[in-house]
């Protein structure tokens, strides 16, 4: 690695100034806005969201799930105009943890990058445990644990390939879950068994009756927790920000149109599914409510092999997912946010594939691990993270912005409403989640997660400032 030589930062002024040295560029400038978008939107996989978030979702708060996913819509595309701006202002492979420390001093960029160093590789486990159930209507018998693993490990070794061929790779497999979305939405259209209007008052199942009852403010509230969480993940460009060409431009673009596609590609065929069924309480009472209604309208064969390009629409995230991974925990290492024996072969980057190998199959053995935790506690683990990373990056959008008003790249519409506005969503969120015993684990150990990382860089990096947390920006290469 050749940089010149900053003084490393201790605040967000410091980190502005460190900002004018670069890093010599590594990874292979070789995405253009397709091929970021592409990848992306594997990591999200809006068919896997559709099926398991969306079914869940459709049996709790029944047809509040359209205004949930809408609101959650408008709050996503909030927060992608804060990653959108902070991405073209430090287009760096890193994703969360290089914008927040560039921005917010490297105390919060350190607590981000423990949350991404945990999650990210448990994210990986849940989805590769969920395999196992997909795969199991065409090959009975699977063991979820064991099959995991190899789904894992053969993500890894795919994470491991050269970036153009990842593209490919994981566009094939994202036209196959589109292809599942696109029938739902057609099934649903062809038999529009009710007005549009029936979307536009909230009713769920009463479990004390069994038939429709109108869906209250929390529930509503909640299922506007579900879309935000359904549609996660289009911050994933940020990862591949090094390897995109013109990136101070193009990565924008990436983000907004991931985050765009995701959402429509989610609630319109949710919307279908409602206005198609032959029974709203026998959609919201199905165990499996989006496999029900495939079932329902086009029969037991194509619904099996729907389910299996689900399985492959989730194979295929993991190794979106893996991708993201490596270069986490490779920008860390750059930063020397570590001790030097573990940064520097994390800092390697393959000669013939020009990716951070190392660092990509060191946080698929993390996730390898994960598989023989108890889904549970994956949970638990995983599930309130998000909301302290989108604060995290809300507030940094501000903070930027104040510091650093001259116009390069990105600026987002309307600043500073989409930051505050996202902030006060992600404050009402947690207020709900504080108020429901259920959450109170997963809140703990997300905020542990995050004294965690606090407690790191007060502990052990700050007394080694000027050897330790180079926050230092990416050189770019001619497209």
């Amino acid at each position: 690695m050749t940089q010149t030589t900053p003084s490393p930062p201790a605040d967000t002024k410091a980190a502005e100034r460190a900002a004018t040295a670069t890093y010599d560029a590594k990874l292979s400038r070789s995405l253009g806005v397709g091929g970021n978008v592409l990848i992306t939107l594997s990591g999200i996989s809006p068919a896997s969201s559709v099926f398991i978030l969306g079914g869940a979702a459709l049996a709790t708060y029944g047809t509040g799930v359209f205004w949930g996913f809408a609101i959650a819509g408008v709050i996503s595309l909030l927060i992608a105009f804060c990653y959108a701006e902070l991405a073209s202002r430090h287009p760096l492979a890193g994703g969360d943890y290089s914008l927040v420390s560039r921005t917010l001093g490297p105390a919060a960029g350190v607590a981000v990058f423990f949350v991404g160093l945990i999650t990210l590789p448990l994210i990986v486990a849940v989805f590769a445990l969920g395999v196992a159930d997909y795969l199991g209507v065409a090959i009975a018998g699977l063991d979820p644990v064991t099959t995991a693993v190899i789904v894992a490990a053969i993500a890894t070794a795919t994470a491991c390939l050269n970036i153009r061929t990842n593209a490919w790779v994981t566009g094939a497999f994202l036209v196959v879950e589109m292809a599942a979305l696109a029938l739902l939405t057609v099934l649903g259209l062809i038999h529009v068994e009710r007005p549009i209007t029936a979307l536009f008052d909230p009713q769920a199942i009463d479990a004390a009756t069994g038939g429709l009852a109108p869906l209250g403010i929390a529930g509503l509230v909640i299922a506007v927790t579900q879309g935000i969480f359904s549609y996660n993940g289009y911050s994933g460009a940020v990862y591949f920000a090094e390897e995109t060409k013109n990136a101070r431009h193009t990565v924008a673009r990436a983000v907004l149109w991931s985050a765009v596609i995701t959402i429509l590609t989610e609630i319109i065929p949710l919307a279908a599914i409602m206005l198609g069924t032959n029974s709203l309480e026998g959609l919201f009472t199905a165990e499996l409510p989006v496999e029900g209604f495939l079932d329902e309208r086009a029969g037991h064969a194509v619904t099996v092999f729907v389910l299996v390009s689900i399985a492959l629409a989730i194979v295929n995230a993991i190794i979106a997912i893996a991708l993201q991974s490596g270069r986490l925990l490779f920008a860390a290492a750059r930063d020397r946010a570590m001790p030097e024996a573990l940064a520097k072969p994390l800092t390697r980057v393959s000669e013939r594939t020009r990716m951070p190998w190392i660092a990509t199959i060191v946080m698929g053995m993390l996730a390898v691990l994960g598989c023989f935790v108890p889904i549970d506690v994956l949970l638990n683990a995983t599930g309130s993270t998000l909301a302290f990373s989108y604060g995290f990056i809300a507030l940094a959008a501000i903070v930027m912005r104040r510091n650093r008003t001259e116009a390069t790249g990105y600026r987002m519409p309307l600043w500073p409403l989409p930051p505050a506005i996202a902030l006060a969503a992600i404050a009402a969120i947690f207020v709900v989640g504080v108020l429901d015993p259920s959450q109170w684990l997963s809140i703990g150990i997300a905020l542990g997660i995050i004294a965690a990382g606090f407690g790191y860089y007060y502990l052990y990096l700050r007394p080694r400032t000027g050897t330790h947390l180079l926050l230092i920006e990416a050189s770019e290469e001619p497209a």
